[in-house]
């Protein structure tokens, strides 16, 4: 433990702690787009910074898709710290000083890990630790609750939802295995400040490691919302609770060439 400037004892972190983390934030789903963050470990802190310049500048001028991908990241940092025994303080407040920092992070209390850390952390790396649901419908409904706050609300789509979202839902479905059996999750925002975008990010890369727990694939989509007037006339629509920001849609696990020629 070291003392802060304020005086607020806080912990220091180890070599090995430091390895843990970094690797973590580096599992961000490769479909979202990468390069758009820089994490910069201090010996009592992390801090997550926003890539001002980056390759995509031209298809996500605004910073939205970039700010939910530092979300992405952000949720992965924070089960890293949980799994390594702290209970993670994050602050996602600007500092004019920095004004491309995302959040930053402090351990400042010990919490033991249950069940739940490692399997949610066992799920960073694609490791499946729980029996499939036998119902897909009732899962989503909890996790979809689970993971929802701070103003992020999560709707579960059936695919005749998912294909009735004017705009977007066919872009969605097309994308999706016609034949398998599919859930998805809306995900929507109160207003599209910067920490909203943020926190709608922490939410879907939760529903994501939710779902590979349970050995479920799951994809989110983020591309077919990006302009602003889409996403403008989607929350009009009764139902939608807030600014709908992308779809995370939960499949069973795609069955290869050589599976579909087995029988049981």
């Amino acid at each position: 433990m070291t003392t802060s400037a304020t005086g607020v004892r806080v912990h220091a972190w180890s070599t090995e702690e430091k390895r843990i983390i970094v690797a973590a934030a580096r599992q961000v789903p490769k479909r979202w787009i990468d390069d758009v963050w820089t994490l910069s470990v201090h010996e009592d802190s992390l801090d997550l910074y926003e890539r001002l310049a980056n390759n995509h500048w031209v298809r996500d001028r605004g910073g939205r898709t970039r700010l939910i991908v530092c979300g992405a990241v952000l949720a992965n940092l924070e089960c890293a710290i949980r799994m390594l025994g702290w209970a993670p303080l994050t602050d996602l407040s600007c500092d004019v000083l920095a004004m491309d920092r995302v959040a930053r992070l402090t351990a400042r209390r010990r919490t033991r890990p249950v069940a739940a850390d490692f399997a949610r952390f066992a799920a960073l790396s694609g490791r499946r630790t729980k029996p499939a649901p036998s119902s897909v419908s009732a899962w989503g409904r909890d996790v979809a609750e689970a993971t929802e706050g701070g103003g992020i609300r999560v709707r579960m789509l059936t695919p005749s939802d998912v294909r009735d979202l004017p705009k977007v839902g066919r872009q969605v479905a097309r994308k999706v295995t016609p034949e398998a059996s599919w859930t998805a999750f809306l995900v929507t925002t109160v207003t599209e400040s910067r920490e909203q975008l943020v926190r709608s990010g922490a939410v879907a890369q939760r529903l994501l490691l939710a779902a590979t727990e349970y050995g479920l694939e799951g994809t989110a989509f983020t591309e077919p919302f990006d302009a602003p007037a889409i996403r403008g006339a989607l929350a009009a629509i009764d139902g939608v609770p807030g600014f709908p920001q992308m779809v995370v849609v939960v499949e069973e696990p795609r069955k290869t060439p050589a599976q579909k020629g087995r029988t049981s």
